[in-house]
Parts: C-alpha cells; sequence; structure tokens
C-alpha cells in the first residue's frame, strides 16, 4: 500500500487508466473494470478526487453516475478549499438557479471585478471607459442579478459590469441651446459625433439638449460646436432659400 499523502506517480497512472476504461466501457468489461478501479483503490488509500480534480473523495465507482465536477466544488465551500473552487465555479457553464446563489453567497463581487478590471479595460475597446467605472459599477452590482442571468457566472458579472460602467463613464449633459434651432444644430452635432440618439428638452421656451456624453465626446463636441455654430445663422438662410426653390419648382 503505497502513502495516501504521496502516492506513487505509477499508481496513480495506473488507476487513470483504469478509470478512462470504466468511464468508456459496457456490459462485462465496465463490471471488471470497476472491480479493478475499487481494489486500486482501497488497496493503495486512494479516492476518485486523488485521480482528477472535481471528481467525488469516495473510493466506489458508481457515486461517478450523474456525477458533474461542480458537485465536487461546491461541497468545497466554506473549506479551506475554498478559493480554488470558487475559481472554478465562476467559469461552469451549468449551474443551476441554487448552485449559482450558493456561489454567489461565497463570492465578493465588487472584490472580483476590481480584480479584473484592469484587463476587460483593455480589452473593452471603449475609448471613454476608464478602470475606475468598472470598479463603481462593481461595488454596486447585485448577487441576484447575476444568479439570474443564464451565462457562467464570471462572463456575466464581466458583461454586467461593463454595461453600467459604460453608462458611468458617459453620465448625462444638459446642453443649453438659445432657441429651438440652436438646440437641433446641438442634437445633430451630438448624433453625428457618437452615433447616438440625443433628446431636446423645452421648458417655458427654454431648450436643452439631453446627451450621454463621456469626456473625450464632451471635449469634441464643444470644439466642433464652438468652430462652427457662427455659421448656423448663414446655413440656415441657404436652407431657407433651397427650401422654397423646391416648394417653387413643385408647383
Amino acid at each position: 500500500m503505497s502513502d495516501p499523502a504521496f502516492p506513487d506517480p505509477a499508481i496513480l497512472n495506473r488507476a487513470r487508466g483504469v478509470l478512462n476504461l470504466f468511464r468508456g466501457a459496457a456490459g462485462g468489461e465496465r463490471v471488471a473494470a470497476r472491480g479493478a478501479l475499487t481494489r486500486l483503490l482501497s488497496t493503495h488509500g486512494l479516492y476518485l478526487d486523488d485521480l482528477e480534480a472535481g471528481l467525488p473523495h469516495s473510493q466506489n465507482p458508481d457515486d461517478l453516475e450523474g456525477w458533474r465536477p461542480a458537485l465536487g466544488w461546491l461541497a468545497a465551500l466554506g473549506t479551506d478549499a475554498q478559493d480554488d473552487a470558487l475559481n472554478r465555479l465562476i467559469e461552469v457553464e451549468d449551474l443551476s438557479l441554487s448552485e449559482r446563489r450558493r456561489v454567489l453567497e461565497r463570492l465578493s463581487l465588487p472584490a472580483l471585478v476590481a480584480s479584473r478590471a484592469a484587463g476587460w479595460r483593455e480589452t473593452a475597446a471603449d475609448p471613454e471607459l476608464e478602470e475606475v467605472h468598472l470598479i463603481q459599477a462593481g461595488q454596486a452590482l447585485g448577487s441576484e442579478q447575476v444568479a439570474q442571468d443564464t451565462r457562467p457566472v464570471a462572463e456575466a458579472v464581466r458583461q454586467l459590469t461593463l454595461q453600467a460602467a459604460w453608462l458611468l463613464a458617459r453620465p448625462e449633459r444638459r446642453l443649453k441651446a438659445s432657441n429651438a434651432l440652436h438646440a437641433e444644430f446641438l442634437a445633430g452635432l451630438v448624433e453625428g459625433l457618437t452615433q447616438r440618439r440625443a433628446r431636446i428638452e423645452e421648458v417655458l421656451g427654454s431648450f436643452t439638449v439631453l446627451a450621454r456624453l463621456g469626456v473625450g465626446e464632451l471635449s469634441r463636441f464643444r470644439s466642433a460646436a464652438a468652430q462652427h455654430e457662427a455659421r448656423l445663422d448663414t446655413e440656415l438662410l441657404r436652407a431657407a432659400r433651397r427650401f422654397g426653390k423646391d416648394v417653387g419648382r413643385s408647383f
């Protein structure tokens, strides 16, 4: 019998070979493989999870029926092996809702986001996004929102954090306009710069353009407005002349 604390590599390889045979065999061959695997485990003080991480801590091959690696990792929650188990569980694709909730009870979402924010920032291809936006979004992320998502926990956290961070990076700006035509110009300028809709709000004759703009976008907007809004009256006069010609030609 080998020392369970320091299993013989040759015995481990032999047992893994029998395990693979047991998994793929049928009929009498499976029965024989089961017996051989049971004897190897018992004789050498080994368990199934010694042969492969994520398998049950058992010497009974029948315990492999319907076994998912996630079950072993879930069993490790609350033990010294919890951190490693969580790192594996957040990547699992087939956790049930109750299993996701068990994971999220032990998982710090802000800590997970903070540990990955720098990498997400680099791969987001969003010039307005800063690491601080991701961290702030992670602090506000709710565990039940993640639990109800169907994606693996890590991917759900990434996507939900990026969505919230996008909004944080682009707060709603209130851009004052002098009149309705000026508001239309500013709204069009925003839409041309960002490819996103802008809204015009009118209250008692005062016009405001509402638009989500990041710091860089706001800077470009201000530069373009300062450079071109002086031409607005001239362009409106030209547009009025063109409109008149079009109407005249239609009669």
